[in-house]
Formats: C-alpha cells, sequence, structure tokens
C-alpha cells in the first residue's frame, strides 16, 4: 500500500479520484509503452530518454489528461535526435491521448548542457528554469523504470543538484545553520514564474482556457511548488555531508508530488486533521478535471464572466480549502515546516 492508501484506511477516507487517477497514469503509460514498441522506435543512444511530466509524471491522470513530453539527450548531438523526436510526436498521437500545450516548452529535444550551466544569468530562459525544476519535482521517464541509475535522467538529475549543491555559499561554513538556499531561490523563483507566466498567457492567448489554467495554478502546480519547499524543509539544518544531501535530493525528486508531501507531513506530526483536508480538496480537483462537462466549461470561460459563475466557484472554493490546509502548516510556528517557511520561504 502506498502512504495515502495507509493513512486513507488509518481515517477511513475514500479518496477516490486520487486512486483512480494512479490507475489511469499506469494504463496510459503502459499504452504509450506499447505503442512505441509496436513502431520503428529506437533512441539513438543510451545518452536520449524520453521523459515526461505534468499529470502522468504525477500520477494525476484523468480521461482528458494530455502528455507532456521531451527528449531529454545528455550527450552528444546527433542529426538523428529530431527524427527521433518526430516519431515520438507521431506515436503519441496514435495513441489517442491529448496533445501537450502549444507553449514551445514540451514535444521537442531537450540537451543537459543548458539544464545544468544556465542557472541565472540572460542564458536561463523561462522554459530552461521551468524544465529543470520539473525534472526535480515531477518528472518519469516512459523508456526507463525512472529508478534505473545511469541513465539519462538520472544523470541529468544528479547534475541539477550538484549544480545547486556544490555552488551554495552556505554550504562553505562549518558550523553555521544551513538550508539548500541556492536551489530554493530557484524553486520560489519557478514559482512565481508560474504565477507571471499565467498571466502572460491570458493576454497572448486571448483569454483561451483561463479558468481552467487558474484552477490548475491553484492546485496542481502550487503542489508542486509545496514539494520543492519539502525538499528543502527536509534538509533545514541537517548534519548530513555534501554527498548525503545530493543523495536525499535525488530520492527526494523519484517521489510523486503527492505521495511526498503527505509522507514529509507525517514525519513532521503535522496535525492529521489539515493533511485530510489537503486530501479532500485535491480529491475533488481531479473528480473535477475527470468531468467533461466540468473540464469543458471552464475550457470556453472567459475571465469576466468567471466570478460568478457555478462551476468556477465551487472550484475556487475548493481551492481556497486546499490552501487554507497548506498554510495551517506552513505560516505557523508551531511546527517545523511552518518555522522553516516563515524563516526562509518569504525573506
Amino acid at each position: 500500500m502506498s502512504i495515502i492508501e495507509e493513512f486513507a484506511k488509518k481515517k477511513s477516507k475514500n479518496w477516490d479520484e486520487i486512486f483512480n487517477a494512479e490507475k489511469v497514469t499506469a494504463d496510459n503509460f503502459n499504452l504509450i509503452r506499447k505503442q512505441l514498441l509496436a513502431s520503428d522506435f529506437s533512441l539513438t543512444s543510451s545518452d536520449a530518454e524520453l521523459v515526461v511530466f505534468g499529470s502522468i509524471a504525477r500520477n494525476e491522470c484523468t480521461s482528458h489528461s494530455d502528455v507532456d513530453w521531451t527528449l531529454l539527450v545528455d550527450g552528444q548531438a546527433n542529426p538523428n535526435h529530431l527524427n527521433v523526436a518526430h516519431l515520438i510526436e507521431k506515436n503519441l498521437v496514435s495513441t489517442g491521448l491529448a496533445k501537450h500545450g502549444t507553449s514551445g516548452m514540451f514535444g521537442q529535444i531537450t540537451f543537459s548542457h543548458d539544464l545544468i550551466h544556465y542557472v541565472g544569468g540572460q542564458d536561463d530562459t523561462n522554459h530552461n528554469l521551468s524544465k529543470r525544476i520539473l525534472l526535480l519535482l515531477e518528472s518519469a521517464s516512459i523508456t526507463n523504470s525512472g529508478n534505473e541509475q545511469g541513465t539519462a535522467l538520472d544523470r541529468v538529475i544528479r547534475g541539477i543538484i550538484g549544480k545547486y549543491i556544490d555552488n551554495d555559499s552556505g554550504y562553505a561554513a562549518s558550523g553555521k545553520e544551513n538550508v539548500p538556499r541556492f536551489l530554493l531561490n530557484d524553486i520560489i523563483r519557478f514559482w512565481r514564474t508560474m504565477c507571471v507566466d499565467f498571466a502572460y498567457k491570458q493576454i497572448e492567448q486571448h483569454g483561451q482556457k483561463w479558468a481552467l489554467r487558474n484552477i490548475k495554478l491553484r492546485m496542481a502546480r502550487r503542489l508542486i511548488f509545496v514539494k520543492g519547499l519539502l525538499m528543502c524543509a527536509k534538509l533545514y539544518n541537517t548534519q548530513l555531508s555534501l554527498d548525503e544531501i545530493k543523495q536525499e535530493l535525488r530520492k527526494f525528486a523519484l517521489m510523486k508530488p503527492l505521495e511526498f508531501m503527505v509522507s514529509t507531513f507525517l514525519e513532521f506530526n503535522i496535525q492529521e486533521d489539515y493533511i485530510v483536508k489537503i486530501l479532500d480538496a485535491y480529491n475533488s480537483y481531479l473528480g473535477m478535471l475527470n468531468d467533461e462537462s466540468f473540464r469543458h466549461a471552464m475550457s470556453t470561460l472567459d475571465m469576466h464572466q468567471a466570478y460568478g459563475n457555478e462551476k468556477f466557484e465551487y472550484a475556487r472554493e475548493n481551492s481556497h480549502l486546499f490552501l487554507d490546509g497548506l498554510a495551517s502548516i506552513f505560516l505557523k510556528d508551531s511546527n517545523e515546516i511552518g518555522k522553516f517557511t516563515i524563516k526562509y520561504g518569504v525573506f
């Protein structure tokens, strides 16, 4: 049983939408792999890997989820990489699963050099920042199990973590209260970038799918930010060596956001009523996304008509319950997570 299943049993709860999403995700993984095996698909080398993000990487697929993917390359450039990317796109279309968004961040090749070496500065574009942090917060391999060591995804995750930890000045002074601040600052920057990009897309896309993106920002996007905060909180003032810190961060990166959040809350002895409130709200959120009429209504609802719309207001109120549960943990100094957030996550 997963940690959430064990907790559900303990609290006599049935978060059926969460558990059903895990099953749908497993089915989607199998469908994609079956389609790739039935085609002429093959990677150019072990330096390339098909990596997915979004709901399929979080174990949160509903009946309408799309597939955000990239061909991650950690090695020499190969002219055939583009052909492989095109073949991936063709095969994913053949599965009948929804296509990735049109922002240009997904559905193409990503080279590891930019992710690892361009952290901050002019070359660290929004897309580069987003893909780097998403690799740590919500990524999964289609072509490998995800837990294998030495794969392209594993090497890139290790490289990103090494960049953050080895260049963190806070670890240079022994006896100092430490926290992975370089990483924490970039996770906060990523969250704020998502918020700003939400407004940008509203302008650029003339309000299309505004309501649906708004709800996702309040829930799934906030969840992965929470995972990032907790990754750093778990290493607050640790006595681990730098190599051990890197190993811990790699383990954290492999865990699904919802599972990681619940396990961390339980580890820190967070009041269980707060955890139940958060999971109730997230279960309701996934149920909404699984409702075809709801998704259609939110996909066509204009920003100026949203407030006052019954379905949007229901989803908005549910997101307030989710946020209230999180605020009860992260913004109170009565627990270690709250103390960490107040001290390092605000100023």
